[in-house]
């Protein structure tokens, strides 16, 4: 079993919807407004499983991953991910490459915070970025003919 896992959903109604639109002349921040749904996190360790549910834009939230794994190799060790609303999904994470641990706090409230392995991390997201993006091609065929999409994830 992997030490984290993401998984994420879109509602059939919203697949029914969107599925149809001509993405071709939208740029990559039109994008991140479609798309819309959960993204599961799941830390698993031995006896225990804490998760995170991001109720986002799947895209917009594929691009600050992106972002944060991108900051992390270029030594920017303080970052944030927020929703498109600019409020909700507000998570701030610190990354210490002494023990090579990320440490993800809820930024509205401050209900939580989590330690990770920021490879284990790394690793998940990136699987789960591949199917992702895989997935999306299949539900939404316009995105094979979207020029941002294309440069961006293809």
């Amino acid at each position: 079993m992997e030490n984290i896992s993401f998984d994420y959903k879109i509602d059939l109604a919203t697949i029914a919807a969107e599925s149809q639109m001509d993405f071709e002349s939208f740029d990559i921040h039109n994008l991140k407004g479609f798309f819309n749904g959960k993204i599961y996190v799941f830390f698993h360790e031995k006896n225990k499983r804490n998760f995170i549910v991001l109720e986002t834009g799947i895209v917009d939230y594929l691009l600050q991953f992106d972002d944060l794994i991108l900051s992390i190799g270029k030594g920017i060790y303080k970052t944030f991910t927020i929703s498109c609303d600019y409020y909700s999904n507000n998570l701030l994470y610190e990354y210490s490459s002494i023990n090579n641990t990320l440490i993800i706090n809820e930024g509205n409230a401050n209900s939580y915070t989590i330690s990770c392995n920021y490879d284990d991390f790394k690793k998940g997201y990136l699987k789960f970025r591949k199917r992702v993006l895989r997935e999306l091609s299949i539900l939404y065929p316009g995105l094979s003919s979207s020029q941002a999409f294309l440069e961006y994830f293809g």
